[in-house]
Protein backbone atom coordinates (compact mmCIF):
# COMPACT_ATOMS: atom_id res chain seq x y z
CA UNK A 1 0.00 0.00 0.00
CA UNK A 2 2.79 2.38 0.88
CA UNK A 3 4.69 1.46 -2.35
CA UNK A 4 1.35 2.62 -4.32
CA UNK A 5 0.94 5.83 -2.46
CA UNK A 6 4.14 6.71 -3.20
CA UNK A 7 4.12 5.40 -6.66
CA UNK A 8 0.73 7.80 -7.52
CA UNK A 9 2.99 10.59 -5.44
CA UNK A 10 5.35 10.31 -8.02
CA UNK A 11 3.22 10.11 -11.37
CA UNK A 12 0.89 12.64 -10.56
CA UNK A 13 4.10 14.99 -9.98
CA UNK A 14 5.00 14.01 -13.53
CA UNK A 15 1.80 15.33 -14.75
CA UNK A 16 1.40 17.71 -13.36
CA UNK A 17 5.04 19.71 -14.83
CA UNK A 18 4.45 18.14 -18.33
CA UNK A 19 0.68 20.05 -17.91
CA UNK A 20 1.95 23.13 -16.28
CA UNK A 21 4.97 23.96 -18.15
CA UNK A 22 4.36 22.75 -22.09
CA UNK A 23 5.78 26.12 -22.97
CA UNK A 24 9.52 24.33 -21.05
CA UNK A 25 9.27 21.37 -23.39
CA UNK A 26 12.23 19.96 -25.32
CA UNK A 27 13.65 17.31 -27.45
CA UNK A 28 16.46 15.46 -25.52
CA UNK A 29 19.63 14.99 -26.68
CA UNK A 30 20.28 12.99 -29.54
CA UNK A 31 23.01 10.82 -27.73
CA UNK A 32 24.72 10.93 -24.74
CA UNK A 33 25.49 9.19 -21.30
CA UNK A 34 22.78 9.15 -18.74
CA UNK A 35 21.93 8.33 -15.27
CA UNK A 36 18.51 7.42 -14.34
CA UNK A 37 16.84 7.17 -10.72
CA UNK A 38 13.56 5.20 -9.92
CA UNK A 39 11.69 3.77 -6.96
CA UNK A 40 7.86 2.47 -7.01
CA UNK A 41 6.16 -0.51 -5.63
CA UNK A 42 7.37 -4.11 -6.44
CA UNK A 43 5.27 -7.16 -6.76
CA UNK A 44 6.68 -11.09 -6.73
CA UNK A 45 5.32 -13.89 -8.32
CA UNK A 46 5.98 -17.13 -9.75
CA UNK A 47 7.48 -18.54 -6.37
CA UNK A 48 5.81 -20.09 -3.68
CA UNK A 49 6.34 -20.70 0.17
CA UNK A 50 4.73 -22.74 2.93
CA UNK A 51 3.13 -20.30 5.19
CA UNK A 52 1.67 -16.67 4.57
CA UNK A 53 3.70 -14.25 3.14
CA UNK A 54 3.67 -10.67 2.27
CA UNK A 55 6.26 -9.25 -0.93
CA UNK A 56 4.58 -6.07 -1.89
CA UNK A 57 6.19 -2.97 -0.61
CA UNK A 58 8.78 -0.26 -1.96
CA UNK A 59 11.93 -0.84 -4.36
CA UNK A 60 14.18 0.89 -6.45
CA UNK A 61 16.27 0.86 -9.51
CA UNK A 62 19.66 2.73 -11.00
CA UNK A 63 20.40 2.98 -14.63
CA UNK A 64 23.61 4.05 -16.24
CA UNK A 65 22.98 3.69 -20.39
CA UNK A 66 23.99 5.30 -23.49
CA UNK A 67 22.19 6.78 -25.92
CA UNK A 68 23.70 6.35 -29.50
CA UNK A 69 21.12 8.03 -31.29
CA UNK A 70 17.66 9.62 -30.36
CA UNK A 71 15.91 6.26 -31.12
CA UNK A 72 18.54 3.73 -29.64
CA UNK A 73 19.87 3.49 -26.44
CA UNK A 74 21.80 0.23 -24.12
CA UNK A 75 22.31 0.29 -20.46
CA UNK A 76 22.47 -1.36 -17.42
CA UNK A 77 20.88 -1.24 -14.22
CA UNK A 78 20.55 -2.94 -10.23
CA UNK A 79 17.42 -3.74 -8.46
CA UNK A 80 16.50 -3.67 -4.78
CA UNK A 81 13.27 -5.18 -4.74
CA UNK A 82 10.94 -5.09 -1.17
CA UNK A 83 11.63 -8.18 1.50
CA UNK A 84 8.90 -10.85 1.33
CA UNK A 85 7.87 -11.83 5.16
CA UNK A 86 7.20 -15.30 5.56
CA UNK A 87 4.77 -16.29 8.41
CA UNK A 88 2.90 -18.78 10.05
CA UNK A 89 0.23 -18.18 12.54
CA UNK A 90 1.68 -14.86 13.24
CA UNK A 91 4.87 -15.10 13.77
CA UNK A 92 7.72 -14.40 11.41
CA UNK A 93 9.77 -17.14 9.77
CA UNK A 94 11.97 -15.48 7.62
CA UNK A 95 12.78 -13.32 5.06
CA UNK A 96 13.01 -13.65 1.48
CA UNK A 97 15.47 -10.60 -0.30
CA UNK A 98 15.32 -9.92 -3.71
CA UNK A 99 17.72 -7.88 -6.14
CA UNK A 100 18.80 -8.32 -9.75
CA UNK A 101 21.25 -7.01 -12.10
CA UNK A 102 20.39 -6.26 -15.87
CA UNK A 103 21.61 -5.44 -19.14
CA UNK A 104 19.20 -3.85 -21.97
CA UNK A 105 18.70 -2.09 -24.84
CA UNK A 106 15.88 0.26 -25.20
CA UNK A 107 14.28 1.39 -28.69
CA UNK A 108 12.81 4.98 -28.31
CA UNK A 109 10.14 6.85 -29.97
CA UNK A 110 10.12 10.59 -29.53
CA UNK A 111 6.88 12.55 -29.90
CA UNK A 112 7.95 15.42 -31.84
CA UNK A 113 8.03 19.16 -30.34
CA UNK A 114 6.05 17.51 -26.89
CA UNK A 115 9.11 16.50 -24.78
CA UNK A 116 7.61 13.09 -24.40
CA UNK A 117 9.52 10.07 -25.05
CA UNK A 118 8.16 6.29 -25.21
CA UNK A 119 10.23 3.41 -24.68
CA UNK A 120 10.39 -0.04 -24.76
CA UNK A 121 13.68 -1.97 -23.77
CA UNK A 122 14.51 -5.75 -23.72
CA UNK A 123 17.72 -7.79 -22.46
CA UNK A 124 19.25 -10.35 -19.70
CA UNK A 125 19.19 -9.99 -15.99
CA UNK A 126 20.77 -12.09 -13.23
CA UNK A 127 18.32 -12.09 -10.20
CA UNK A 128 18.91 -13.64 -6.64
CA UNK A 129 16.94 -14.50 -3.45
CA UNK A 130 18.31 -14.74 -0.25
CA UNK A 131 16.46 -16.18 2.43
CA UNK A 132 16.87 -15.88 6.21
CA UNK A 133 15.78 -17.47 9.44
CA UNK A 134 14.19 -15.30 12.04
CA UNK A 135 12.21 -17.91 14.13
CA UNK A 136 14.05 -21.56 13.20
CA UNK A 137 11.07 -23.29 15.22
CA UNK A 138 8.87 -21.96 13.13
CA UNK A 139 10.72 -22.32 9.72
CA UNK A 140 11.31 -25.66 10.97
CA UNK A 141 7.62 -26.55 11.13
CA UNK A 142 6.86 -24.92 7.49
CA UNK A 143 10.04 -26.32 6.18
CA UNK A 144 11.86 -23.11 5.10
CA UNK A 145 15.49 -23.07 4.75
CA UNK A 146 18.13 -20.59 4.68
CA UNK A 147 19.83 -20.13 1.56
CA UNK A 148 20.45 -18.45 -1.64
CA UNK A 149 19.08 -18.82 -5.29
CA UNK A 150 19.96 -17.33 -8.66
CA UNK A 151 18.88 -17.60 -11.98
CA UNK A 152 19.28 -15.85 -15.31
CA UNK A 153 16.76 -14.94 -17.36
CA UNK A 154 15.01 -12.43 -20.23
CA UNK A 155 14.44 -8.28 -18.68
CA UNK A 156 11.43 -6.13 -20.34
CA UNK A 157 10.15 -3.30 -19.73
CA UNK A 158 8.42 -0.32 -20.78
CA UNK A 159 7.93 3.44 -19.95
CA UNK A 160 7.37 7.33 -21.28
CA UNK A 161 9.39 10.00 -20.09
CA UNK A 162 8.84 13.70 -20.10
CA UNK A 163 12.11 16.15 -20.47
CA UNK A 164 12.05 19.62 -19.06
CA UNK A 165 15.65 20.25 -20.38
CA UNK A 166 17.38 18.25 -22.67
CA UNK A 167 19.29 16.92 -19.86
CA UNK A 168 16.23 16.17 -17.35
CA UNK A 169 13.25 14.05 -17.81
CA UNK A 170 10.74 13.00 -15.19
CA UNK A 171 10.16 8.43 -15.73
CA UNK A 172 7.56 6.80 -15.20
CA UNK A 173 7.85 2.82 -16.08
CA UNK A 174 7.49 -0.76 -15.49
CA UNK A 175 10.28 -3.46 -15.44
CA UNK A 176 10.42 -6.77 -15.15
CA UNK A 177 12.88 -9.37 -14.17
CA UNK A 178 11.79 -13.15 -14.94
CA UNK A 179 12.86 -15.90 -12.29
CA UNK A 180 12.23 -19.04 -12.25
CA UNK A 181 11.01 -21.28 -9.49
CA UNK A 182 13.82 -20.31 -6.85
CA UNK A 183 14.01 -16.71 -7.12
CA UNK A 184 10.65 -15.98 -8.36
CA UNK A 185 9.93 -13.34 -11.00
CA UNK A 186 10.05 -9.63 -9.92
CA UNK A 187 8.29 -6.25 -10.95
CA UNK A 188 9.02 -2.82 -10.01
CA UNK A 189 6.50 -0.29 -11.27
CA UNK A 190 7.54 3.16 -10.84
CA UNK A 191 8.56 7.03 -11.07
CA UNK A 192 12.04 8.74 -11.50
CA UNK A 193 14.40 11.07 -12.97
CA UNK A 194 16.93 10.45 -15.94
CA UNK A 195 20.18 12.90 -16.25
CA UNK A 196 22.13 13.16 -19.53
CA UNK A 197 25.78 13.80 -19.68
CA UNK A 198 28.89 14.19 -21.73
Amino acid sequence: MQGKRLLSALIGGIAALSMAAPALAVMSNPNGWFLEGNIGSTKLSNKSYNGSSSSSGVGYNGNLGYKFMPYFAAEAGYFRYADTKITSNGTTAGTDKHYSWDIAFRGILPAADTGFEAFAKVGAERISSHTTIQNSTTAANIGINSGSHSNTGLFVGGGVQYYVMPELAGVVQWQRAYGNSSTGTMDLISGGISFMFE
